[in-house]
């Protein structure tokens, strides 16, 4: 079989098999995110006897377009208002609570006798949530427009920025034994006029073009367009070192100032969908189970790390704010997973040879049970109602 044909193949069983468990799923009345990362279980590489998906590195570039479309969906319900009022709170969150995971993770490493650079790349890997995760979970559950979502949306992009920052400002240190400032202002300026480039210009130029070519009637034009703009700020971002899904999200913000804005999300959401199913296909997939025996009980203590650190960070950095404590507890609950930029940083660290070898599969693994734990966790937060369970707590 030929390398297109073999790809076709890929992508046939990957788009079945996810359709067969996402129905499974749907009947039962569980959440389909578990479903695709179960489906990806089953066809991966590490599932003997099935093994059905043979091009994993091609299925990977799919999913980053499940990303990318994902993500611009969310910033299309994310105007430039909504992250206006929610900026300092998420700015402020997002350093509670890096600080808070950073200082965990330390103690954990000398618990665990790890030395300090593993400590230091350990704590900037958990530093960062899962947008893809989250967006699709509350998407699912039709909780895009809550408050709690909001301020979770901004924490999870000032999250990557600050992770950009504190792996240039490691490797760094390990590169020249020293601190460049020089670099890390650079860094800075650079991050900096990238948001604020993204959005003023964008917000100048492309709604008003986005709403020309709609009054032309032609949908087929008018996704085009669009989606050019996505993946074209996604590339941007990427070349200058940040997360694609940051460029994405960005679009979307200035694509939802268009009048527009609306039936450009009924339009992108059939091809979004189908990607986003693949990359939590292709995420499963990647799960090697056979490790599961072996790096077990680091990984739930990760996990466990992962649910206190987020709660005590993000929940308590919330209340910090002033909101009430259903939106802090929502927000603490909802943060609760290792991020995909978790693997960028443990990656740079193996690339410059300074960091154990352990460390790459005790993410995978505390990652694969962070992610099935996601969906219940958020539903979780969504029954609990602290004031009631304060009151009870006082009667007894």
């Amino acid at each position: 079989m030929s390398f297109s044909s073999s790809v076709v193949a890929d992508f046939a069983i990957i788009l079945t098999v996810a359709a067969i468990v996402f129905l499974i799923f749907y009947k039962l009345k569980q959440p389909t995110i578990v479903g695709y990362l179960i489906a990806g279980i089953i066809i991966g590489p590490y599932s003997p006897p099935f093994s059905l998906v043979s091009n994993l590195e091609v299925i990977g570039a799919m999913a980053d377009w499940g990303v990318i479309l994902l993500l611009f969906g969310i910033g299309l319900h994310f105007p430039l208002t909504k992250l206006r009022a929610v900026g300092k709170v998420s700015a402020g969150v997002a350093a509670i609570e890096i600080t808070v995971m950073l200082l965990l993770s330390f103690g954990i490493g000398w618990l665990l006798g790890w030395n300090l650079i593993d400590s230091l790349f350990w704590g900037t890997a958990l530093a960062s949530s899962s947008t893809t995760i989250i967006a699709k979970v509350l998407g699912d559950m039709g909780k895009l427009k809550e408050t709690s979502t909001m301020v979770m949306l901004g924490v999870l992009v000032i999250e990557d920025l600050i992770v950009v920052g504190l792996l240039a400002a490691i490797t760094s240190v390990i590169g020249s034994g020293s601190i460049d400032f020089s670099d890390l202002s650079l860094l800075a300026v650079k991050i900096l006029a990238f948001v604020l480039g993204s959005l003023i210009l964008g917000l100048l130029i492309i709604p008003q073009l986005i709403d020309r070519i709609a009054k032309l009637k032609n949908n087929e034009v008018l996704v085009l367009l669009v989606l050019g703009l996505c993946f074209g700020l996604s590339m941007i971002a990427n070349v200058l070192g940040f997360s694609m899904a940051i460029g994405a999200f960005l679009m979307g913000v200035v694509v939802s100032s268009a009048k527009s804005a609306e039936s450009i999300f009924v339009l992108i959401s059939p091809v979004r969908d189908m990607f986003a199913a693949v990359f939590f296909v292709s995420m499963g997939a990647l799960i090697d189970i056979t490790q599961f025996r072996v790096f077990i009980l680091p990984a739930v203590l990760v996990t466990l790390l992962m649910i206190i650190g987020k709660i005590l960070g993000c929940g308590f950095g919330t209340k910090a704010f002033k909101f009430d404590s259903s939106v802090s507890l929502k927000v603490g609950l909802g943060m609760s997973q290792i991020g995909e930029f978790a693997f960028i940083v443990i990656k740079a660290g193996q690339d410059l040879n300074a960091i154990s070898s352990f460390l790459f599969p005790i993410v995978g693994v505390a990652a694969a049970i962070t992610t099935f734990l996601t969906p219940y966790l958020i539903k979780l937060s969504y029954t609990l109602d602290l004031s009631k369970i304060y009151l009870k707590i006082k009667r007894a």
